[in-house]
């Protein structure tokens, strides 16, 4: 059971890589509404599918990932496991993504039926070419499976598409001379 486990989860993590996408969450700062001791956010973005975050209180519950410049999002990817956590797995989440608490505006929603393994949240109808570009998503725990009060979340991951500057070391070798060092193409282009 635990290596199953284990499979599923990096099994995930690889065809999310596959598809050319990059995890960002590691550039934001994360918030709980609530948290049970010893269950918070680290274990959240630790990847290791046996530790999950856990909710403490009424619902809804919150995580708030607040990223400092505005960041260009193709998913969010969650991975939820109702055969171990029954009662505590989200059945029904809304998110909210602006520049800030104050213009906060819904972008998705998603219900969920005995998940096990990645479920993802896609942003279409947002923008023409389906990406969210935001610097703060709210995620909001609106209900469990059987009435359950709080929540467990084992992992949640951000995910950007791979920038074509990051992939390839010359932008231009049209002038016969590309650049030949990584410090050379980081500063070829303006932000």
């Amino acid at each position: 059971m635990r290596q199953d486990e284990e499979e599923l989860f990096t099994s995930g993590i690889r065809k999310l890589e596959h598809l050319g996408l990059v995890e960002i969450g590691n550039l934001a700062l994360w918030s709980v509404s609530s948290y049970k001791q010893g269950y918070g956010i680290k274990e959240l973005r630790e990847d290791n599918p046996f530790n999950y975050w856990q909710s403490d209180g009424p619902q809804p519950h919150y995580i708030t990932i607040h990223f400092t410049k505005k960041v260009t999002i193709e998913r969010l990817s969650f991975y939820l496991n109702y055969q171990i956590d029954e009662s505590y797995t989200p059945s029904k989440l809304r998110i909210l993504a602006g520049t800030g608490e104050h213009d906060l505006m819904e972008v998705s929603s998603k219900e969920f039926l005995e998940p096990v393994g990645w479920q993802h949240v896609f942003f279409t109808g947002i923008r023409s070419d389906n990406l969210l570009k935001c610097y703060l998503i709210k995620i909001c725990f609106l209900a469990n499976h059987q009435n359950g009060k709080d929540s467990h979340v084992r992992s949640i991951k951000v995910l950007s598409p791979q920038s074509q500057n990051s992939m390839r070391l010359d932008i231009d070798n049209s002038l016969g001379v590309g650049f030949t060092s990584v410090k050379l193409m980081s500063e070829s282009t303006i932000r």
